[in-house]
């Protein structure tokens, strides 16, 4: 299968309120040869307001934000889509992606009434390439070289992180050049520690991920927090198809005996809390799960002698009903929220039925005044609101005047964080974090103060 490698730079960290203002990708065979790319930029949003530090980090000055020569992210998305369709189905790789650039992805997506889960649906996988880097400087730290930051502590930032291993990277924080450095370090990878990229780029499919933590088997979980990283010996302990997409592993480090009579709801303690003894894994991202023969010195590792491991692993493995308890543990601990009421909010609230479908295809395809007329047929209000400041957004003088005033309040409300709004970066917030940075970053005055200027205009 191909690789589809990308990264966006936003307007801020927010994932539900922030935008994409670049979006790049390269497709790639499996030996990374590339076969195609796109690069993309667009307009501001007029109900975002940029965070300050993102425009300083991106190089974005705000005459870029409304380049009258740049689409809209209307039509910027309809790019997007019609590129990453045609490349489909493939594995979509990135730097942090899952965590970051994925659910603004899927916000715009969402937002844009196209796919919300293009990445990872009708055969298209996705993963990321820092499971790969995070689980190579664990266990093989001879072959990734990893920088220190300025505080004397390991770093993983691509930006730092490329240089240390021979990538020319002068183009930081610019998308297409954050690619090139992902796929480089990807490759480094795949050449330097074969085993590990093997191992782990089965695991873009969930169902692998099910399979080998209900194997019964030990298996080692790495995880990296804070520039450090941890190997923890593993194995299931959920009933399996309890909760989508997730389910839980027993650290056993711990004796699981101390847990096999507790209450479904001391087990939801248990997996809230610090040490926790019972894990949760998320198996649509791509988990860095290995198995215990790739860990070089496991006794010394863990502390324990191997049979004392796998003893432990077959009590577990032999827990019925604590399996079953931690299954209904987990359905508690991840109990549906009440219904958000912030639109964005509620991009999870269930898949576009198949009527909504063919609406949403009617829309992209039909000129405004088509637009306009299937805005009412929407059966998910969701989607009725979206295709509404759609319209809007791309030609609001086409709208009625009540729905274009509405829509205008709208604007001004997020902007300002007027009539009880209280989501999104208001103008009034960055302006009170610009003159924290003109008195901390005298050497980027001049921009700072540009930014600040153009708010106020």
């Amino acid at each position: 299968m191909n690789y589809i490698f990308y990264d966006t730079e936003t307007t801020g960290l927010d994932t539900t309120f922030d935008q994409i203002l670049q979006f790049a990708a390269i497709l790639t065979d499996a030996e990374f040869i590339e076969l195609d790319r796109i690069e993309i930029r667009c307009r501001i949003q007029p109900h975002i307001i940029p965070a300050p530090e993102a425009l300083l980090v991106t190089r974005i000055s705000p005459d870029m934000l409304n380049d009258p020569h740049l689409v809209s992210h209307y039509q910027f998305m309809q790019k997007i889509v019609k590129v990453l369709n045609d490349w489909s189905p493939a594995v979509f790789l990135g730097y942090n992606t899952i965590n970051f650039d994925e659910l603004l992805l899927r916000q715009a997506f969402y937002q844009t009434l196209h796919p919300t889960f293009l990445t990872n649906t009708n055969g298209n996988q996705r993963g990321d390439v820092l499971r790969f880097i995070q689980a190579a400087s664990t266990l093989r730290p001879d072959v990734i070289n990893i920088p220190k930051n300025n505080r004397g502590m390991p770093t993983l930032k691509l930006d730092v992180l490329a240089p240390a291993n021979g990538f020319a990277h002068e183009s930081a924080h610019d998308a297409l050049g954050d690619v090139q450095a992902t796929i480089y370090m990807a490759n480094l990878v795949r050449k330097r520690a074969p085993d590990i990229w093997e191992t782990l780029i089965p695991l873009v499919d969930k169902s692998k991920v099910n399979q080998m933590i209900n194997n019964n088997k030990v298996n080692c979980l790495i995880e990296y927090f804070g520039g450090s990283s941890s190997v923890r010996a593993i194995v299931g302990c959920c009933a399996p198809d309890t909760v989508s997409s997730l389910i839980s592993v027993f650290d056993l480090t711990y004796d699981p005996e101390e847990y096999f009579d507790l209450s479904v709801n001391e087990i939801v303690k248990v997996m809230n809390s610090s040490k926790k003894a019972i894990r949760i894994i998320y198996t649509n991202k791509m988990p860095a799960i290995i198995k215990l023969e790739h860990l070089r010195n496991p006794e010394h590792k863990f502390k324990l002698a191997l049979s004392e491991i796998q003893k432990r692993a077959d009590r577990v493995n032999n827990a019925g009903q604590f399996h079953k308890n931690v299954a209904c543990a987990l359905k508690l601990r991840f109990a549906r929220e009440e219904k958000k009421k912030v639109l964005e909010e509620r991009i999870f609230e269930g898949f576009p039925n198949i009527s909504d479908q063919k609406l949403m295809k009617e829309f992209h395809s039909g000129d405004i005044d088509k637009k306009i007329e299937t805005i009412t047929l929407f059966k998910d209000e969701r989607y009725k609101e979206i295709a509404q400041r759609l319209v809007f957004l791309e030609n609001q003088m086409a709208l009625e005047s009540d729905i274009r005033d509405k829509l205008r309040k709208w604007v001004n409300n997020r902007r300002h964080g007027l009539d009880g709004v209280s989501t999104g970066r208001t103008i009034k917030d960055v302006i009170s974090r610009i003159d924290s940075l003109l008195e901390d970053m005298p050497e980027s005055h001049a921009e700072i103060l540009a930014i600040k200027n153009w708010l106020l205009t």
